[in-house]
């Protein structure tokens, strides 16, 4: 399994503030469910009340060392819970304990489809407790659950993600109302990963035959993750069919997962630098550069708005790391910049300069940098 990229060094004093807001918005989203069970909600402010698997696999996976481990597997088990009958996560789980599949709001699902990523997360997320507490156990006691989450995934005949271009619906969830189709690359990314993960934790219990199974499964979708990458622009594509555009998040992240090749992730780190202000504000990274708007939507959201627009923070430390490549200035500037934006306004799940900032207290903008620094 491929070593992510290196953590950017920004000193003891920065990296404890970012610890110290991932800390306290770790403890603010932390609520009761109707069970007993301590749920993490992705926010402080109330804007989205239960719990979403992503958001709690961010969590785990960039702060589980501020968590507490036995919250960490209730939280796990509680979203384990709500899986269907076919083997599908759910997106998210109420605190009265219903589980919803699909995106967007109850009344108002965003395509006929659950999302694309869910199952890959709650691998990972499984993973970062192993990896946090040594207990491995506990992966092979849930195991089944995360094969058959796996096994619903929807894959195209060479093994990518896929959405149907007639079936539109949510792929990664942090652009679920963007009707991706095709084969699409954040899932994919995502998919590749959980491969790789389950056939570590697997040779970490040694169950050699079941690990050499996954890692097969990881070959596979690994090879074809290059038709992604435009070589045009050194960057890597959204999707095969709809929303066919430059993935900004994508791109970084593949270079932080170490899909992208040495020469792909160096050509990335150019773009960013070169493309600046068409990809950051205040630290906070679009999309999509420029003020290009997603091809099709699965709800109408407006331009320079929310994830057809709006700068978001959960992917600035990958694209710090990518930077990091070429650049430790201008890595250690991006973070620098999130930070202060933090410190002055709050942190948000989204901001900019078109758009009012949206869900106060999100928590996964502060942990997902915090994973991607050090000290």
């Amino acid at each position: 399994m491929k070593k992510p990229l290196p953590k950017l060094r920004i000193g003891a004093e920065a990296y404890e503030r970012i610890e110290a807001l991932a800390r306290d918005l770790l403890a603010a989203c932390r609520h009761e469910a109707d069970n007993g069970a301590t749920i993490f909600y992705p926010d402080t402010g109330g804007a989205y009340q239960a719990m979403w698997t992503r958001d709690f696999a961010y969590m785990v996976e960039y702060a589980g060392q501020l968590m507490d481990a036995g919250e960490i597997l209730g939280g796990i088990d509680y979203l384990l819970g709500g899986q269907r009958d076919d083997g599908v996560i759910p997106d998210r789980v109420c605190s009265d304990g219903t589980p919803i599949y699909h995106a967007g709001p109850v009344k108002q699902p965003l395509g006929g489809e659950p999302p694309t990523d869910n199952a890959q997360f709650m691998v990972k997320a499984v993973f970062a407790y192993c990896k946090l507490t040594g207990d491995f156990k506990a992966f092979l006691e849930r195991r089944d659950a995360l094969y058959r989450g796996m096994e619903s995934v929807p894959l195209s005949d060479d093994g990518l993600v896929f959405v149907d271009a007639n079936r539109p619906h949510s792929a990664y969830g942090f652009t679920d109302t963007v009707a991706k189709t095709g084969k699409v690359l954040f899932s994919s990314l995502l998919y590749w990963e959980a491969c790789q993960v389950l056939a570590e934790m697997l040779r970490q219990c040694e169950y050699h035959d079941e690990a050499l199974e996954w890692y097969e499964a990881a070959e596979g979708a690994g090879k074809p993750l290059g038709q992604f990458y435009d070589d045009g622009f050194g960057m890597f594509r959204a999707a095969s069919e709809d929303c066919n555009q430059i993935d900004l998040w994508g791109s970084a992240y593949a270079c932080v997962n170490r899909a992208a090749s040495k020469g792909q992730a160096n050509r990335v780190a150019d773009f960013f630098l070169a493309a600046w202000d068409q990809c950051f504000h205040k630290g906070h990274v679009r999309h999509l550069p420029g003020r290009e708007t997603w091809q099709r939507l699965l709800l109408n959201i407006g331009p320079e708005t929310y994830q057809n627009g709006a700068f978001w923070a959960v992917p600035t430390g990958w694209c710090a790391q990518t930077i990091n490549l070429l650049n430790e200035g201008a890595a250690a500037r991006l973070i620098r910049d999130c930070l202060a934006q933090w410190e002055a306004e709050g942190v948000y799940e989204c901001i900019g300069p078109y758009t009012q900032p949206k869900a106060a207290g999100y928590v996964a903008s502060a942990t997902n940098m915090l994973g991607a620094c050090r000290p």
